[in-house]
């Protein structure tokens, strides 16, 4: 026995040495973001970011060059650096319009795209402290090798090259959101301007970016699925914790350890009467015994978001009036769900929505008509003041993407939205005081698809009996598929 034992362990550090000795051979060049080589736990190859291939980057600068004037000419200019204080950056995040188009996670750079010039790249230039400081960064040989750009420069050479390109050009189109002095300042971007010849690229951007592809359109599923699966676990946590800052941290700690790379946003966790402060973010207050508790959350998984919310009572049991107001929030969210299908707009399900809710909120007698003044219009005027929001908005690589799309724009398979129909009532307010200080949103992704829609987030519940028997038949110390990939389907 003890001889077979030998040879397997001989064996077996033979195979390790021999593993340890090709890896090290291997040389793994950094280009200061995850690559096939660097990250194969992330990326399969041809990728260059986790999820999206070379082809589809390519596909989307054809497709923009297909939407851009012949002799027109865009530019896009990397998210800037923001800092916490002189010295410390906040966690970078790449600007939507740039990545989708290069692909590059990285500050500094300024790419181009153009009939003539192609797709060229202007790459920052690390001084070796840099490198020591911060690490690594893509270069020109990265643009070239990995972005795969036609041309690349150092960005000392951009004030000598692109004047040319923007001479030669009728038209120009620009990121304004991160629009840089490196090229704003140049005569023939100035000249450009005072004709009236530049624009906004995310006019065009955001109009391809509207429709998922099927590998953007899995990205996003798992985004969602991340954040149904950490949401339930912050419910069940919420029953021995209630206090605000803790279910943010527990919301965030669960996307993480799931592989999400951030929070799409900053958590809305709000208690009680903080539920009816529509983008509250302070998250500091113990939620009260018999309180609702509003989250409104999402994670981002490489470079796409998920948005959803839910409220309910930690305590483990609605009140009588807290019911009454979910209920006709929850129907209108079901109601609104089911008008998400191709033709229908955002603007068509809002109208919905408004009429839904100001006859629910009528018929409860939180509205009320005035007969010294226009029904139509006093009920809209109390209605906004309990609910100024719309019903939804695009989702994709931002929160609000694609902001410059209408929402008067035809929904079509492949575009994503949210549906969030919400009631905020203040305390002191002129509401009957049973319903004051309850603030309730149900928000769902949904996914435009050739015969209907696919609702993302359907795995987390919103029923009321669905939510007190998740509460109530939870037992501290349970754990509930933690860190899994499974979920739990509440229909």
């Amino acid at each position: 026995m003890r001889i077979l034992i030998g040879k397997l362990v001989q064996r077996i550090s033979y195979k390790q040495t021999i593993g340890r000795r090709a890896f090290c051979t291997n040389k793994i060049v950094d280009i200061g973001q995850p690559t096939p080589s660097s990250h194969p736990q992330l990326m399969k190859e041809g990728e260059i970011t986790p999820g999206i291939s070379l082809e589809e980057y390519m596909l989307r600068r054809k497709r923009l060059l297909e939407v851009l004037p012949e002799n027109g000419l865009a530019i896009f200019a990397a998210a800037p650096v923001k800092m916490m204080n002189d010295v410390v950056p906040y966690t970078y995040r790449q600007d939507a319009d740039y990545s989708y188009i290069t692909g590059c996670q990285q500050p500094g750079g300024v790419a181009v795209l153009g009939h003539e010039c192609g797709f060229c790249m202007f790459m920052p230039e690390p001084t070796a402290q840099d490198v020591t400081w911060q690490g690594q960064t893509a270069g020109i040989s990265a643009a070239l090798e990995v972005f795969k750009a036609d041309k690349a420069y150092p960005m000392s050479k951009l004030r000598e090259i692109l004047p040319d390109f923007m001479r030669r050009s009728s038209k120009l189109f620009h990121n304004v959101q991160t629009a840089v002095p490196t090229y704003m300042e140049l005569d023939a971007f100035q000249k450009a301007a005072t004709s009236g010849e530049v624009k906004d690229v995310s006019v065009l951007t955001h109009q391809l970016r509207l429709i998922k592809s099927s590998a953007e359109l899995k990205l996003m599923r798992e985004s969602a699925a991340i954040a149904c699966q950490a949401l339930l676990q912050t419910m069940l946590h919420s029953k021995i914790h209630p206090h605000e800052g803790m279910l943010s941290a527990k919301m965030e700690y669960e996307c993480k350890m799931r592989g999400a790379q951030r929070m799409a946003f900053n958590p809305v966790v709000g208690g009680g009467p903080n539920a009816s402060v529509i983008h509250y973010s302070r998250n500091d207050q113990k939620i009260k015994e018999g309180d609702l508790v509003l989250m409104d959350v999402g994670c981002e998984f490489h470079g796409y978001v998920s948005d959803l919310t839910r409220t309910w009572p930690p305590c483990g049991s609605f009140s009588s009036a807290q019911e009454e107001l979910y209920d006709l929030i929850l129907q209108t969210n079901k109601e609104c769900v089911k008008l998400c299908k191709p033709g229908a707009t955002i603007r068509q399900i809002h109208n919905f929505s408004v009429d839904m809710l100001q006859k629910g909120l009528k018929e409860i007698g939180i509205l009320k008509e005035d007969s010294r003044r226009s029904s139509h219009y006093q009920l809209s005027r109390s209605y906004h003041q309990l609910n100024p929001t719309s019903i939804g908005h695009y989702l994709g690589m931002d929160v609000h993407d694609c902001s410059k799309v209408s929402y008067d724009h035809p929904l079509t398979s492949g575009v994503v939205i949210t549906i969030e129909p919400g009631i905020y009532i203040p305390l002191f307010s002129n509401i009957p005081e049973r319903y004051q200080g309850i603030g309730i949103r149900i928000e769902d992704e949904v996914l435009i698809t050739d015969t209907g829609c696919e609702v993302l987030t359907g795995s987390i519940p919103k029923e009321v009996k669905h939510i007190e028997s998740l509460l109530n038949n939870f037992h501290h110390g349970t754990v509930m598929e933690s860190h899994s990939n499974q979920m739990v389907s509440f229909s």
